[in-house]
């Protein structure tokens, strides 16, 4: 039975681990973190009640703590009694099931809640509110409750060490396979003369056996998380995926995985899909792989590296598993003679597109080869990579740095990288032109009032081939572009104006024409 993902408000384990450490937090500024943190979360969708209410008592506590001015005892009493009324009524109505609604101390005795909150909540309630100590013992006593009921059986803790675990028993696996893979060949060889010797085999065999129960037995252990956390960061260092002898390794520009490194591999990846399955594990060795291949251009610009960058060899081996994850698991167009595709490449390619770099341009390629569908289109963007880094290598050839590549590269000039800009913008324009109706490309903001006459029955390919010649002369030139485009504004003419403003003081108008929630995914070819 197909079993659908549960969507929850926190982007992952680690954040839903940091946020139960704040709330339990002995420092009060940690705590009000945490609970800012869950208000975060109510505004990105459902939140389970046991949180909600280690929230509000949470923040009760460090309201408490401050004691501002002006707050009474009686208020305090009140808010007090408001969350631990909502603590009991939240969590035991989860137990009401039955066609009759039961008592709320019965259903609290089911779940284990003491006895002695759901008199407080009917005091609170109904009766002389308790005391304002009395109350703040009931809070904390709740806090302490909840970790024991709830959080302490949600949160999937694993031990410090555990990279160092999984790296380990990874390794031992491979060398047992190693040691088997030897024994086979070298007992064969002998059987041919006549002197096999079975001992030899039957240790492989049972180093091998030993090696597999401890590797099972620690993909038993960890979550679905820890595929992302701990196995996949050890796989994608050097020694595992990629062999410590380069000339084992893939090279470039083809970036083909040795076959032996494929079949030396089967088996533990056998292991690791049976119990996490191929989807989650193939696109977490993906996500991997593009992140260590492309660093964040926001933090160090385009096509620079940071310090622990990747080897040559190291990044064309990563390429080559990419290529071989893509021809074994990932189907063009999602499904192709019946069979789905098991992984999918959209997180790929907004990762190489948003860091481009030399290598993120090769796993552009590979995709290229891959879904031919895609080449038509991925291609402008894989020259404009190329061009941009050629022109980078002759930046740093005339300012006396040395070059990022070895490999002599022709020498672009901004225009011609301006001219390329505006070809990239005419391609795109000619195939989102194919999905809008002539109607909507009415609307898109050219200036064509000069010869309004003769363009006004013109196909959508023409038009958007006016649109991008006039915006490519208005950035080459910088002279003024049609009305409703960003404008060169003379640097004689800049003024203070507020932020969002432009330099006369005026709104501009940043709404997305209706036609681009229209768009399809992928264009179809021209």
């Amino acid at each position: 039975m197909l079993k659908f993902p549960k969507v929850v408000p926190w982007t992952s384990t680690e954040e839903y681990m940091a946020v139960a450490d704040c709330l339990y937090s002995s420092d009060i500024s940690e705590r009000k973190r945490g609970v800012a943190m869950v208000k975060a979360w109510r505004a990105r969708g459902r939140v389970p009640v046991a949180i909600e209410a280690t929230a509000s008592l949470a923040e009760m506590c460090v309201a408490d703590h401050e004691q501002r001015h002006g707050v009474t005892i009686c208020q305090l009493q009140h808010m007090y009694a408001m969350a631990l009324i909502r603590f009991v009524n939240s969590i035991v109505d989860l137990e009401q099931k039955g066609v009759y609604a039961q008592s709320v101390a019965m259903l609290a005795g089911r779940i284990g809640m003491p006895a002695w909150f759901v008199e407080l909540r009917h005091a609170g309630t109904h009766e002389q509110l308790p005391s304002l100590m009395t109350l703040r013992s009931a809070c904390a006593q709740a806090l302490l409750w909840l970790r024991d009921y709830y959080w302490s059986k949600q949160v999937r803790r694993l031990p410090a060490d555990t990279t160092i675990q999984v790296r380990a028993v990874i390794a031992e696996y491979i060398s047992a396979c190693e040691t088997r893979q030897a024994s086979l060949a070298m007992v064969a060889s002998r059987s041919a003369k006549h002197s096999a010797n079975p001992s030899v085999l039957a240790a492989a065999e049972a180093t091998m056996e030993s090696a597999t129960t401890a590797l099972t037995a620690l993909v038993a252990r960890l979550h679905a998380d820890a595929v992302r956390l701990y196995v996949v960061p050890v796989l994608i260092e050097s020694g595992f995926l990629v062999p410590s002898e380069k000339r084992l390794r893939a090279k470039f520009p083809d970036c083909n995985l040795p076959p032996a490194l494929a079949d030396a591999w089967s088996a533990p990846f056998a292991v690791f899909t049976a119990s996490w399955g191929e989807t989650l594990f193939y696109e977490e060795m993906l996500a991997a792989i593009v992140s260590a291949l492309t660093p964040d251009s926001s933090e160090l610009g385009i096509f620079e590296s940071g310090d622990g960058a990747l080897s040559t060899s190291h990044a064309a081996t990563l390429v080559a598993w990419i290529r071989w994850i893509l021809e074994a698991y990932y189907v063009p167009n999602g499904t192709a003679g019946g069979k789905a595709s098991t992984v999918s490449i959209e997180d790929l390619l907004e990762g190489c597109l948003r860091n481009p770099s030399y290598y993120s341009r090769s796993v552009l390629r590979v995709v290229s080869d891959v879904d031919p569908a895609l080449k038509r289109d991925l291609k402008p963007f894989v020259e404009y990579m190329g061009k941009a880094l050629a022109a980078l290598v002759a930046d740093e050839a005339k300012a006396g740095a040395p070059p990022t590549n070895s490999k002599p590269m022709p020498t672009v000039s901004v225009k011609a990288l301006q001219e390329e800009e505006a070809l990239m913008q005419r391609r795109l324009d000619q195939l989102f032109g194919a999905s809008r109706g002539a109607s909507q490309t009415e609307s898109m903001d050219v200036d064509t009032s000069a010869n309004s006459t003769s363009t006004a029955n013109s196909a959508p390919e023409s038009r958007s081939a006016v649109k991008a010649t006039a915006a490519a002369a208005a950035i080459a030139h910088q002279t003024e572009p049609a009305a409703g485009r960003w404008s060169f504004v003379p640097e004689a003419a800049w003024t203070q104006c507020p932020i969002g403003a432009l330099c006369d003081g005026s709104i501009p108008m940043l709404e997305w024409p209706a036609w681009i929630d229209n768009v399809p995914l992928h264009a179809t070819p021209l």
